[in-house]
């Protein structure tokens, strides 16, 4: 029975240190944060998207894009104004937005 203990034991130890090793030696360390960290940044990016800081700074910043855009009498600059407002808003969720005005101009502007 203590022979059985003492194989299972070894059998252990050698492969926690050959994991140790591995993560020593960097083979297994990419691996490990190429799988974990992707996940954690991709979480961290969500919990800032929904942050209330970051929505209402975008919510300024769209009502500034939107003021500008009201301002811009020349057809060149009303269309540089709505690409730029396309691009920074692409992956912002409209939903997040409590002004239905500026809502609704977002809706048009990215055009669905």
């Amino acid at each position: 029975m203590k022979e059985v203990f003492a194989v299972v034991g070894s059998i252990i130890l050698v492969i926690v240190l050959l994991v140790a090793l591995s993560f020593g030696t960097g083979i297994l360390d990419l691996k490990y944060y190429e799988f974990f960290g992707t996940r954690k940044a991709n979480v961290e990016r969500k919990i800032f998207k929904e942050n209330k800081s970051y929505v209402e700074g975008m919510v300024n910043d769209l009502a500034k894009y939107k003021f500008e855009l009201s301002q811009t009498e020349d057809e060149i600059g009303q269309k540089a104004i709505k690409n730029m407002i396309r691009d920074r808003f692409a992956n912002f969720d409209v939903n997040n937005i409590e002004n239905y005005q500026l809502q609704n101009f977002l809706i048009e502007v990215r055009g669905y």
